[in-house]
């Protein structure tokens, strides 16, 4: 490769102190020089190269590019690797390969550590022609880039898991996740979501970490499932528990690993959730927006109870706009969907909550938000019903529903029916651990101000107040 005279060997040689003094010596057995393999190197000789090889870039031969190891750190495009064999067989020093393309010796040992990547095959040829690598081993792809790369951005969107005293654990069993997921719906439907938080986000994690250390491609699917659905969850979840920044970066999280998996049913539900966190945010265009995406992207769940759960998402964001009769026309494709999934039909993991319950709450919601008050009324008590008539209670959603029919009772000018309302829900809440409710309830309580003069406004001002929810 030509001559190069800027070598330093004098920091990295392999070569030991002589006993009692006297300065460095080279081991005394016999030694053959690493550049050429012929030449005998005399015991003073500090570095692993003869005289001539020291004067020219050290070449190794096609054989040793050809080992397994070595062949194998091309096929990754690990250039780490590479470097280092190369020092350690030429015996040249870190600063001497800095030189050779022209940057710091610190890059070189972050490279070396692993700390530094090539990121196309332009970075990569320089540094395989500069060690003197053929062109001809360079893949033009690493083996399992993609899967390499995508990891390693799931675990960054994922951030660090920060961790929280909960009064619940269970194991990750990704063989259960499923049924881990369906467990977490349902305490989180009952009793609310600050409780569940830290163990979802701990078992997300866990899930994250086994991708990024490496996985075969039958169990990288199943673990990107896994992370979409658990990160999902934990979007949900951190939003019940007054956590909008960490909503945002789970569903960010689960949006990611949905498309890893090429789900693009699970992937609109996710931009769905998001639709709902920007509406309980004040920010109803942008639900709008994330909503029509999720529609949009979700070309094969249309119909059917996914469908019809995405429809719901675009009518609570166009109720918000303003918009009535697109709401309308759009609950009504949701009531179709959901009717022509039929009961038999099976829903994905992350669907089961959908159920008849939150079909109808969605509907009393929607009708509410256009002020509809008859008809919301209608389906939100109808929604109450269903669930105090389930088996499970789902006492979160019950708070939910009860506010909103307070709601519905204050906007309609029926103060006796919204106090009586609030106040089931107040007593409710004190069952529960969901910081969205209490906010909920906080928020209602401050709408119910203008009216404080009322007899039962007052009654029910002073309670939330004693039980802290109203400063």
């Amino acid at each position: 490769m030509g001559v190069y005279e800027g070598f330093d060997y004098g920091h990295d040689s392999p070569c030991r102190t002589r006993e009692g003094g006297g300065g460095p010596v080279a081991d005394v057995e016999s030694r053959t020089c690493r550049g050429c393999g012929a030449t005998q190197l005399s015991r003073y000789n500090l570095s692993a190269l003869c005289a001539r090889c020291r004067r020219s870039k050290p070449e190794l031969p096609l054989d040793f590019w050809t080992s397994d190891s070595l062949g194998g750190a091309l096929e990754r495009w690990d250039v780490g690797a590479l470097v280092r064999a190369y020092r350690r067989h030429t015996g040249v020093s870190q600063s001497a390969v800095a030189l050779l393309v022209n940057i710091d010796q610190s890059e070189v040992s972050r490279l070396e550590r692993g700390r530094k990547t090539v990121r196309d095959r332009r970075q990569l040829l320089t540094w395989t022609r500069a060690l003197g690598i053929p062109d001809s081993l360079v893949p033009r792809l690493p083996d399992e880039r993609a899967g390499t790369h995508r990891n390693a951005v799931l675990a960054c969107v994922a951030g660090q898991y920060r961790a929280d005293t909960g009064d619940w654990r269970s194991p990750l069993d990704i063989a259960h996740v499923d049924q881990f997921v369906i467990e977490l719906q349902q305490r989180d439907n009952a009793s609310g979501g600050d409780r569940l938080l830290s163990d979802t986000e701990r078992c997300l994690h866990e899930v994250v970490a086994s991708l990024s250390a490496g996985s075969t491609p039958d169990d990288d699917k199943a673990l990107h499932n896994a992370a979409a659905q658990l990160a999902q969850m934990a979007g949900w979840l951190s939003l019940d528990a007054g956590r909008p920044a960490d909503a945002r970066r789970n569903l960010t999280t689960a949006l990611y690993a949905a498309h890893m998996t090429g789900d693009t049913s699970l992937a609109g539900s996710v931009l769905g959730y998001m639709s709902l966190t920007a509406l309980y945010h004040a920010t109803p265009v942008e639900a709008l927006a994330l909503a029509q995406t999720a529609h949009d992207s979700s070309s094969g769940a249309r119909t059917g109870r996914t469908g019809a759960m995405l429809a719901t998402r675009m009518a609570r964001a166009l109720a918000e706009c303003g918009r009535h009769a697109e709401t309308r026309a759009v609950l009504h494709v949701a009531e179709r969907g959901f009717s022509r999934s039929g009961t038999g039909t099976t829903s994905p993991v992350w669907l089961t909550y959908f159920d008849d319950g939150e079909l109808l709450a969605q509907q009393g919601t929607c009708l509410m938000k256009i002020g509809a008050l008859h008809e919301a009324r209608v389906c939100l008590d109808s929604a109450l019903q269903y669930l105090r008539s389930s088996s499970a209670g789902n006492l979160r959603d019950q708070v939910h529903y009860l506010v909103r029919l307070a709601d519905v009772g204050r906007m309609a000018g029926e103060l006796d029916e919204a106090c009586s309302r609030a106040r089931e829900a107040l007593a409710l809440n004190q069952r529960i651990s969901s910081t969205r409710m209490s906010n909920n309830i906080a928020d209602f309580m401050a709408r119910l101000q203008s009216q404080r003069s009322a007899r039962p406004v007052r009654r029910l001002l002073e309670e939330a107040a004693e039980l802290g929810i109203l400063s």
